[in-house]
C-alpha cells in the first residue's frame, strides 16, 4: 500500500505546474483527484472507490480538453499518447496480478500523461 500512497503524491508534481502557471482550473481537478484518490487508498480501498473513480474520469476528461487547447502540440501530445497505452497495459495487469505495484505503475503513467498535457498547453 505503501507504494500507492508515494506515487499518488507525484501527482504533486503537476498539482505544483498548474499552480505555477496559474491554471487554477487545472489545480483544482489535480488537487480533488489526489484528496479522492489518498483517501481511498488510504482506507484500504473499501471506501471512497466512486469518489476516486470520478474524480479520476474528470482528470481524464481535463486532459483531454487541455491537450485539445494545445493543439495536440508536438513532442508533449505524442509522449502522453505513449503514457496512456503504458497507463491501459498497468491497469490491465492489476487486475490479474500483483496489483499494489502495477496499480502504482499506472499512478506513474497517468502523472506522466498530466505533465504532458500541461506542458503541451503552456508552451
Amino acid at each position: 500500500m505503501r507504494l500507492k500512497i508515494i506515487t499518488e503524491l507525484l501527482f504533486l508534481i503537476p498539482l505544483a505546474l498548474t499552480l505555477w502557471w496559474s491554471i487554477y482550473f487545472y489545480s483544482a481537478i489535480i488537487g480533488l483527484s489526489i484528496v479522492s484518490a489518498l483517501l481511498y487508498h488510504l482506507h484500504k480501498e473499501q471506501k471512497y472507490f466512486y469518489l476516486d473513480v470520478v474524480f479520476s474520469v474528470i482528470l481524464i476528461i481535463t486532459n483531454l480538453y487541455f491537450v485539445y487547447l494545445s493543439s495536440f502540440k508536438y513532442p508533449h501530445f505524442h509522449l502522453a499518447v505513449i503514457a496512456l497505452v503504458a497507463s491501459f497495459y498497468f491497469w490491465w495487469r492489476a487486475q490479474n496480478k500483483n496489483y499494489n505495484f502495477n496499480h502504482s505503475m499506472w499512478h506513474i503513467a497517468i502523472v506522466v500523461i498530466t505533465i504532458s498535457c500541461i506542458l503541451a498547453f503552456i508552451e
